[in-house]
This record gives C-alpha cells, sequence and structure tokens, in this order.
C-alpha cells in the first residue's frame, strides 16, 4: 500500500471518528435540555436519603414579606421548570414564594435515566425532602404542569399532612393515550430529531392551533429524565394518585389539550370529587397551556388562593 493511499485512509478515519464524536455529543446534548432556557431563581440543591442531588429554584417578592404559606411546582414530562418562569415571576410579584423542584435527570437533579426502578412514590418523595428543609413540618400550596400533576397528587396521597392546597395544569393519567397522539409525543420530545418532523408533532400533542410554539419548547427536552418519568409512570397505577386523597384541587384545563382531552380529566376530576374540585376551563390553550395562556392561569391561581 503506497503512502498515498495511507493518507487517504488515515484522513477518512479521521473524518469518521470526527463525524461519529458529533453525532454522539449531538444526540447527548438532545437528551439533556438543549436549546433550553436557565431558569429564574435563586439555585438551592439537596441530597436525598438514598444519595443523589435534588435541585430546586426559589423566588421571593421583593420588598414585602412573602405570604406564609410557599407554591411548590413541578414541571411536565421531560421538561424543566425553567417553563415555569413567567408564573413564578408574576406569583413573586403578588407576594408570593415559590420553590420550583426539578424532577430526576432534569437541570442537574441526580437518580434518572432508565433501569432506577422508579415509582411515582420515589419521585414524590424528593418533594419532602425539599420541604423538610424549606419548611420543615409544615404546609404548601402544589402546582404540577403535566406529568407534574401526577407527582404531586402522588405526594398529596403519600403526605396528606403537607398539604394545603393542589392545582393540576392539563390534568390527566386516568385513561390512556390515543395512539396517534402518543406517537406525536414521541417525535415532540425526541429534539435529535430534524425540526420539520418535530414542529407538527408539537401542535398536535402540546398547543392549540391559534397558539405559537415558543423556541424554548422546540428544545428543552431533558430525554434523559424523561426515561426515569416513563418508566415510574409505568410502575404505579392511577389508582395511586388519581384522587390526589383529599386535597382541595384547582384544576386548570385547557379546551384543546388532546394528551389530556377534557372529559377524561378536568371535567372527570370534577364530577368524580365535586365537592373538592374547582375547574377552570381555559380557551384557546392544548397541553402545553403555560406558555399560551399565562394570564389566564395566573388570575385564576390568585382567585383560588383569595378565596381560601
Amino acid at each position: 500500500m503506497n503512502s498515498a493511499i495511507r493518507r487517504l485512509l488515515a484522513v477518512g478515519a479521521f473524518v469518521l471518528a470526527v463525524a461519529s464524536l458529533a453525532a454522539a455529543i449531538h444526540l447527548w446534548t438532545s437528551f439533556t435540555g438543549r436549546g433550553g432556557r436557565a431558569v429564574v431563581g435563586a439555585r438551592h440543591v439537596v441530597q436525598s436519603p438514598s444519595g443523589h442531588d435534588i435541585v430546586y429554584f426559589e423566588r421571593i417578592p421583593n420588598g414585602a414579606a412573602p405570604h406564609p404559606i410557599p407554591i411548590v411546582l413541578l414541571a411536565s414530562f421531560s421538561r424543566s421548570v425553567a417553563d415555569f418562569n413567567e408564573l413564578t415571576d408574576s406569583l413573586a410579584a403578588a407576594g408570593y414564594r415559590t420553590l420550583a423542584i426539578e424532577s430526576r435527570g432534569i437541570g442537574g437533579s441526580g437518580g434518572g435515566g432508565p433501569g432506577q426502578r422508579l415509582t411515582l412514590h420515589d419521585l414524590a418523595a424528593d418533594i419532602g425532602v425539599v420541604l423538610d428543609v424549606e419548611r420543615p413540618g409544615r404546609r404548601a400550596h402544589f402546582v404540577g404542569h403535566a406529568f407534574g400533576n401526577r407527582v404531586v397528587r402522588t405526594f398529596a396521597r403519600d403526605r396528606p399532612e403537607r398539604i394545603e392546597t393542589v392545582t393540576l395544569i392539563a390534568a390527566g393519567g386516568l385513561f390512556p393515550i390515543r395512539s396517534e397522539i402518543q406517537a406525536a409525543l414521541g417525535l415532540s420530545v425526541s429534539s435529535f430529531l430534524p425540526r420539520s418532523r418535530r414542529e407538527p408533532a408539537l401542535r398536535l400533542a402540546f398547543f392549540s392551533a391559534r397558539s405559537e410554539i415558543p423556541e424554548d419548547w422546540i428544545g428543552g427536552w431533558w430525554l434523559w429524565g424523561g426515561l426515569a418519568q416513563r418508566d415510574a409512570t409505568e410502575a404505579t397505577s392511577s389508582e395511586e394518585f388519581w384522587d390526589a386523597g383529599n386535597a382541595p384541587l384547582l384544576v386548570i384545563q385547557a379546551e384543546d389539550d388532546r394528551l389530556a382531552p377534557p372529559d377524561d380529566s378536568g371535567i372527570r376530576l370534577k364530577e368524580s370529587f365535586p365537592e373538592r374540585v374547582e375547574l377552570v376551563m381555559v380557551p384557546e390553550a392544548g397541553h402545553a397551556l403555560l406558555p399560551e395562556q399565562p394570564e389566564r392561569i395566573l388570575r385564576a391561581l390568585l382567585a383560588y388562593y383569595a378565596g381560601r
């Protein structure tokens, strides 16, 4: 083999190695929130009894003592609590202290990924760890968006003594997701795929036809944490969280939600627990809801807390 051929093969091997490395980096960053945004708030880290880090972000009102009961927030499937940035900003302006907790495998919280043998009770237990640091022995308000609503309802079943109220934004979990919507969900979270394939799927699974899809929803997906959440969901029956124990429930239901349609989620909850559920229907919004109708969500929360 002459030297020219050897040089050519060496260059080809180098190019292949670089391309493989670039592909691996692209795939990994797609699993860890690429294209998302930073969370607003003071970052704290606490260690769980099992040894993994739990990351959470605190917002406090400026120039005034906060309301005595804080608000704890948990985000949607494979999403960071950065999705709550606008809401926590508005809640802080209204005098509320907020604690937004990252799920395992997301935003620096440990214990995520596949093969962890987790249940929703394990994810809910992380809430208790944060509360034992920030508010030992006392109650809090809870807000769960989409997947996060399963976790806060599980916590309400497991730790009723820590519950003041529970708010469910885009609640679901009782009925299987329709196959075409499930497929759209899978494409939506697969941020390593081309945008041209994902954007129509995001529209179908998460957004109303009239809503603009924000750039941080094109990106910002933490599939590593999503794998842990998927396993926890499959390991926990809906009967273990559906009723949220005896907690007072504010259910904020998007009228155009295809992942958790009104008849299967918000309306079903109101019919099942009429004495405990206050239902607020939100038009022109889908499962994402937070970036679509932030003012309606804020008004519903403030009115609910003032009424209590």
